[in-house]
């Protein structure tokens, strides 16, 4: 019998062994510097490239996993969890998508924390052209000034913003900054 291995026939013990297995698992995932996950979401192919390629160049160990919309987004997410055990250190959104919009993928990662009690979700850090904000008067959605309710989110940019005054950083500086910032510790 291995040193790790864990045997017993008594049902209480076999629900010990089960935990004692998944216990091992995510310590061995944990110290696994592959293990480490980026979700990037835009539906530019060319942006998620460039936003890639920035990454790798501060963390080569992160495993990037790329969708075109939301709804691909949350269908990385569940693949990410199911193949990792745990999130992604960050998700780069933008907002303006088809099918599922950044708006309604942060409103279902919300709704996704909220229902694990969690004070908090996967950082997210939304790189957009546009304003940043839709709808109007009381329907008003903003990524700025924490109006969008998620925890972390912060915003970039892009370069063809018009109007960037608002946003938390701007560009290809403002962005790889954020990306440095979440990605700290990441490496072992």
């Amino acid at each position: 019998m291995a040193v790790n291995e864990f045997k017993s026939t008594d049902p209480e013990s076999q629900e010990t062994q089960q935990e004692y297995h998944d216990l091992l698992t995510n310590i061995k995932q944990r110290m696994d510097p592959d293990s480490n996950t980026v979700l990037l979401v835009d539906d530019e192919r060319a942006i998620r490239r460039r936003v890639a390629r920035d990454i790798k160049k501060n963390d080569s160990t992160l495993v990037i996993y790329e969708a075109g919309n939301g709804q691909e987004a949350l269908e990385q997410l569940e693949k990410i969890r199911e193949d990792y055990k745990r999130d992604p250190v960050f998700i780069v959104l933008d907002l303006n998508m088809p099918v599922m919009n950044g708006w309604d993928t942060i409103k279902a990662l919300k709704k996704d924390y909220e229902s694990k009690g969690l004070s908090q979700g996967i950082p997210i850090i939304v790189l957009s052209s546009t304003s940043g904000e839709t709808g109007m008067a009381v329907f008003k959605k903003s990524v700025h000034d924490g109006k969008s309710k998620y925890t972390p989110l912060v915003s970039v940019a892009k370069e063809s913003c018009i109007d960037a005054r608002r946003y938390d950083a701007a560009g290809s500086k403002g962005l790889t900054a954020w990306l440095k910032y979440f990605m700290r510790g990441t490496s072992y």
